[in-house]
């Protein structure tokens, strides 16, 4: 079966990381075109909607040649979805490299999809050997975004050293479904991120939500893009 070499870019950018457990690096932002989810508050629809740009389409050597070229140490694979390519195909000496992810594909898996375009995206699986270096952040969608969680991939990533949880919270009623959800797959507390939703500075600043985040014993993920830039694209 004849697998997809190329890799579509929605853009690329050197900013600080905004969230998770790397929050304020110095960063290389790759972000990849497509997704097979469709989540109601997505942030980044325009990597998944829409026509992809033709000039921003790559080679694996292309594409590492330009992760080679950056002075960022730390690259930040994201989307749209990423696990769609092969990225353990895109490591570079010298590099911390990090993927943000739905969490919906086991990476080490074949993967073969048509998404809603009817586009087919094909891969082998990665290896394992290569990517459980990389620091995975997983975001499982809640029933907030409309969409549902895979459970083998829940599964697949509860018990990996490698990776960490983060959630997206607009209301209280949203961190009760955390508590469910990594109580069903026994997922550590001490690797779950809480982050607010939304894209201005006043969305940002719940202090009321982020004291029940401590209460909760949950590590809280301030948006440090958002409250600099806003919804600015780039940064």
């Amino acid at each position: 079966m004849q697998k997809n070499t190329d890799y579509f870019l929605s853009e690329y950018f050197q900013s600080i990381q905004g969230e998770g457990n790397y929050s304020g690096v110095n960063s290389l932002f790759i972000r990849f075109y497509y997704c097979n989810l469709s989540c109601t508050w997505c942030d980044s629809k325009y990597a998944w909607l829409g026509n992809h740009p033709e000039n921003l389409t790559f080679s694996a050597e292309s594409l590492k040649s330009i992760i080679a070229g950056s002075s960022a140490p730390h690259i930040i694979f994201t989307g749209g979805e990423p696990t769609l390519y092969a990225l353990d195909k895109l490591v570079v000496p010298g590099k911390k490299f990090h993927v943000e992810t739905n969490g919906s594909f086991i990476p080490e898996k074949p993967l073969d999809l048509s998404l809603k375009n009817n586009l087919r995206i094909q891969r082998e699986g990665m290896d394992l050997e290569i990517i459980r270096n990389f620091n995975w952040v997983i975001s499982p969608k809640l029933s907030n975004s409309r969409q549902t969680l895979n459970d083998e991939s829940m599964h697949y990533w509860s018990d990996k050293d490698y990776c960490i949880f983060k959630f997206i919270i607009r209301t209280q009623s949203d961190i009760d479904e955390v508590e469910s959800v990594i109580e069903k797959f026994k997922i550590q507390k001490t690797k779950v991120y809480l982050g607010l939703e939304g894209q201005t500075l006043e969305s940002q600043l719940q202090p009321l939500l982020v004291e029940e985040f401590i209460k909760r014993g949950f590590n809280y993920s301030p948006r440090l893009h958002v409250l600099l830039w806003g919804n600015k694209r780039g940064v």
